[in-house]
C-alpha cells in the first residue's frame, strides 16, 4: 500500500498499481513496478555481483574523505557521495583469481578542479609519525593559500582509515600520528586540497608503507613455534620504516 506524503499532489512512497514512488536525494521519483526478475545466476554475474558487493563494503568503511572531497562533484551529478565514489572507481575492482582485487593507487577520494599542491615524499618515522611536505602551488590564480590540505591513511586489511587534520596551502607541511593498532599493516596514502567553498582537487597517491610491528608484537611473533619452509616459498616483503613507495608510473 502507498502511503501519500502531501496531500493528493504531492509525492507518494510504496507502490500504486505498477508504479512505485521513493524519495531520493530531495526529490520525489517514480519508477516502474518489475514483479519478477531476471536472474540466470551465471558465472559472470556471481562475479560481478561479487566485485559490486566489495565496492560498497570499501565505500562504506571509508566515507569521511568523500564526504569532503566528492560533496561537490556528487550534488553536481544528483548522487551520494558513496555512489559517486562507486561510479568513479568501480574500474579499480577486479574479479580476479577468484578473489577481487583493488588497484589501490587509482583510487580517487577526491573530485574537482581545483589545484592541487606538489606533494613531496611521504616519510614514516618509526612506523608511527607520518610527514608529507608539499608545495603550495602560487602560480595559479585559484589556488588561495587558506586552502585546506588532507592525507587520508588507508589500511584495507582493517576495513578502516584515518583522514588527518588538515594543514593550510601555505604551511607546506602536514603530520600526524598513525594508531599503535595498526601495526604489522599495509597503509595506502591519499592527499587532496579543499578550498572554503568546498571545491576539491583531484586526489594524488603518495605511496604505500608497511608499519613495523611494536616490540609487544614482535615478542609475540618470536614466541610462536617457526613453520617449516622450503626453497620455493616466495619470500616476506621487507617492512618500510623510511619513505613511503610510491606506484611506479603513478603521475600527480
Amino acid at each position: 500500500m502507498a502511503k501519500i506524503d502531501q496531500g493528493i499532489l504531492g509525492g507518494y512512497s510504496g507502490r500504486i498499481g505498477g508504479v512505485v514512488g521513493y524519495y531520493r536525494m530531495g526529490k520525489w521519483c517514480v519508477r516502474a513496478y518489475q514483479p519478477t526478475i531476471n536472474d540466470a545466476k551465471t558465472e559472470a554475474q556471481l562475479q560481478q555481483r561479487s566485485v559490486f558487493k566489495a565496492m560498497i563494503q570499501f565505500a562504506a568503511r571509508h566515507l569521511e574523505p568523500m564526504r569532503l572531497g566528492m560533496r561537490q562533484a556528487a550534488r553536481q551529478e544528483e548522487l551520494t557521495e558513496c555512489n559517486y565514489f562507486i561510479r568513479h572507481n568501480c574500474k579499480h575492482f577486479k574479479h580476479i583469481d577468484g578473489t577481487v582485487q583493488v588497484d589501490y593507487a587509482s583510487l580517487q577520494y577526491s573530485a574537482g578542479t581545483l589545484p592541487g599542491v606538489g606533494f613531496k615524499a611521504l616519510r614514516v618515522d618509526g612506523g608511527v609519525r607520518v610527514e608529507v611536505d608539499y608545495e603550495p602551488n602560487r602560480r595559479s590564480s585559484r589556488a588561495k593559500m587558506d586552502d585546506r590540505v588532507y592525507v587520508y591513511a588507508c589500511a584495507p586489511a582493517l576495513g578502516t582509515g584515518i583522514l588527518c587534520a588538515p594543514a593550510a596551502r601555505k604551511a607546506k607541511r602536514l603530520a600526524f600520528v598513525l594508531p599503535d593498532q595498526w601495526a604489522g599493516q599495509e597503509v595506502h596514502f591519499y592527499g587532496f586540497t579543499l578550498a572554503a567553498d568546498g571545491s576539491a582537487s583531484p586526489t594524488t597517491y603518495l605511496g604505500t608503507a608497511l608499519q613495523p610491528l611494536t616490540a609487544e608484537e614482535e615478542d609475540k611473533n618470536s614466541a610462536k613455534p617457526s613453520k617449516p619452509t622450503n626453497s620455493t616459498a616466495p619470500s616476506a616483503q621487507p617492512a618500510s620504516t623510511g619513505e613511503a613507495q610510491a606506484a611506479p608510473g603513478r603521475k600527480t
